[in-house]
């Protein structure tokens, strides 16, 4: 088999796209300014099923952002799903570990193929009765949150461990480059904090499970799993840009046994499963295989779906959404769940949040991480304030300049400075001047509000048999905004001795008050 030069175009693209999108993942990072100057949520603004979920979620569909997804849904409709084989960043990394882990064979499975579909509609019914949990399954989130959670810590952790060692140890004709090359790895391609997040393991781990189904099947994710392939199958269904010949040629047949996706068939092209790889235009020695518009040519078989499979998966996600919403609402189960500023009422924000986990990659505190159960059976991945792990940074809006779906709102300095994200509340059994009568000034030192939402109080107490005047830190309850840096730099070990709990959101303000609850 020969490759043709539509396969070498698509190649090329595949390859400047993945670059472009890995090029923007390193650009949603902390540079100096509380202003990120490229579109780094572009992926995002692609993907229709991000769209889906914004359009199925409570208030105004996101027209400004996810626009360019609509343009995806169009375009599809003329081309078919070029999305999937020119452009889908976690397709092309299959397509390149492919190579690497060894490719199962070429089949096609009706049963299998008609999963994904179901899946969509499964997930699509159960987020139009509130529990969305597309996101989970979303490729573009699974390729983001891998990244994001599991390859980029390590990547940044050995980069910093390479630059360590030709520092330390002077590497003759060596060390002179790598030191020279820091700056720019500094300032353009390396994270501003070591990025630590807990679910970083389970994440990779799923991760590597999609890729190593290679070895069962070519692109068996995509094929058979991949719930935005099924909603692009089904607009590229009808594609006027079309296979000649529409079926397998007596005399050769060849297509139909190397066709990645097994889209060329006795009865047909079948466009919704095509990914428009057009390897099939060099695997014919004649050169018969062309693609064209054209309309009012037999489009042969369209999505091969049966009845009970669509009712039955309908019927899935309809059962699903209440049984998971009938539990006691999260926050009054936890109260330390925590949300970034900005970000709506615990039930829009579970519906509109994909788990993309751009908001944890640009944290500059490293306050957030990915959630595992403490927001309830749907809440996987999403994004919480840990202040143990780190804090809310006083001057930082970038969290809501990333998010694609508006499950955190941008807020410009301002609005965010005064957003609550709880109030924080000392524990006086560790606290070291209530505990112990060592006087202790770093929560209120390192508290950063105009004025001071800790404040002290100078009482008398006597320890060893001695009367001694110690400062007793309190909590100004209108003044915190619960941003977490004092729980942070607790000194105490282990549990911090003041913890930031969810008390009087600012977001909780929209089920009652106005329409935005940070104005």
């Amino acid at each position: 088999m020969k490759a043709s030069t539509w396969t070498y175009a698509r190649r090329t693209t595949q390859s400047l796209c993945l670059a472009l999108f890995l090029w923007l993942f390193l650009q949603t990072e902390y540079r100096g300014i509380d202003q990120l100057p490229y579109p780094v949520s572009l992926l995002f603004r692609l993907d229709p099923l991000a769209a889906l979920a914004d359009f199925l979620a409570p208030g105004p569909f996101g027209w400004g952002v996810l626009w360019p997804a609509l343009v995806v849904l169009l375009l599809t409709v003329v081309f078919g799903r070029f999305f999937c084989g020119w452009v889908c960043p976690l397709g092309t990394t299959l397509d390149g570990c492919g190579k690497l882990v060894g490719r199962g064979r070429r089949t096609y499975s009706p049963a299998w193929r008609r999963v994904k579909y179901h899946l969509l509609i499964a997930l699509s019914a159960a987020t139009l009765f509130g529990v969305q949990l597309l996101g989970l399954f979303d490729p573009l989130a699974i390729f983001l949150r891998s990244l994001t959670l599991a390859v980029y810590p390590a990547y940044n952790f050995g980069l910093n461990r390479l630059f360590d060692f030709f520092y330390e140890y002077q590497v003759p004709g060596l060390s002179p480059l790598v030191n020279a090359s820091y700056p720019v790895f500094r300032n353009h391609l390396m994270a501003f904090h070591q990025p630590i997040f807990a679910l970083g393991l389970f994440t990779l781990l799923i991760f590597l499970t999609i890729v190593l189904l290679e070895k069962v099947e070519r692109r068996f994710w995509c094929k058979n799993l991949c719930p935005l392939g099924a909603l692009l199958g089904l607009c590229a269904s009808r594609a006027i840009l079309q296979r000649t010949p529409q079926t397998l040629c007596a005399d050769c047949r060849s297509c139909g046994s190397l066709c990645r996706s097994g889209a060329v068939r006795d009865d047909g092209h079948r466009r919704s499963e095509c990914l428009l790889c057009m390897d099939c235009t060099g695997f014919c020695p004649d050169e018969r295989v062309s693609f064209g518009l054209r309309r009012g040519v037999d489009v042969g078989p369209v999505v091969d779906l049966q009845r009970r499979g669509v009712l039955t998966a309908l019927a899935s996600g309809v059962v699903l959404a209440p049984v998971v919403r009938i539990g006691p609402p999260a926050w009054q189960n936890n109260p330390y769940l925590l949300r970034p500023p900005g970000a709506v009422a615990e039930e829009e924000f579970l519906q509109r949040c994909v788990r993309c986990a751009e908001c944890m990659k640009v944290c500059i505190g490293l306050a957030l991480q990915p959630a595992l159960f403490q927001a309830g059976p749907v809440g996987l991945w999403t994004p919480l304030v840990v202040p143990r792990f780190g804090y809310c940074e006083y001057n930082c809006t970038l969290c809501g300049q990333v998010c694609p779906t508006g499950a955190i709102a941008p807020l410009d300095l301002p609005r965010k400075q005064k957003a609550v994200i709880g109030i924080a509340v000392f524990d006086k059994n560790r606290c070291l001047p209530f505990a112990k009568g060592i006087e202790c000034l770093v929560c209120e030192e390192h508290c950063p509000t105009g004025d001071k939402a800790i404040v002290f109080e100078d009482k008398d107490m006597l320890i060893d048999g001695e009367l001694r005047r110690l400062k007793f830190p309190r909590v100004v309850d209108r003044l915190c905004i619960g941003c977490g840096i004092c729980e942070t730099k607790c000194p105490v070990e282990g549990a911090s001795a003041i913890r930031v709990i969810n008390e009087g959101e600012s977001r909780r303000k929209r089920l009652d008050g106005p329409a935005d609850p940070y104005a």
